[in-house]
């Protein structure tokens, strides 16, 4: 019998615990500001390797306030040039 506490088989409940997902950053498109302080950024993510296409995050303080999956990269960077404009419409610099 050996000394480790976890088991190796994933179906008991004692099994090792699963390493936290690590968030890999994307490519940063556009970073806004308000009159408040607040500051909002977009990242286009490339998930076209698993047949998922492009993600596009709107993102507040690191943390995703919505995304959109896109069919490829070019589609994404035009709704992220949509988002920016909506923004800046509302006063967003």
């Amino acid at each position: 019998m050996s000394d480790d506490r976890y088991s190796d088989n994933p179906f008991v409940h004692n099994a090792r615990p699963t390493p936290k997902r690590q968030p890999r950053p994307g490519e940063e498109v556009w970073r806004l500001r308000n009159d408040a302080g607040r500051v909002q950024s977009c990242e286009l993510r490339d998930d076209s390797r698993s047949g998922a296409g492009w993600d596009l995050c709107v993102l507040e303080d690191g943390e995703i306030l919505f995304s959109r999956r896109c069919a490829n990269r070019e589609q994404a960077r035009l709704l992220a040039g949509y988002a920016a404009d909506d923004m800046r419409r509302t006063g967003w610099t």
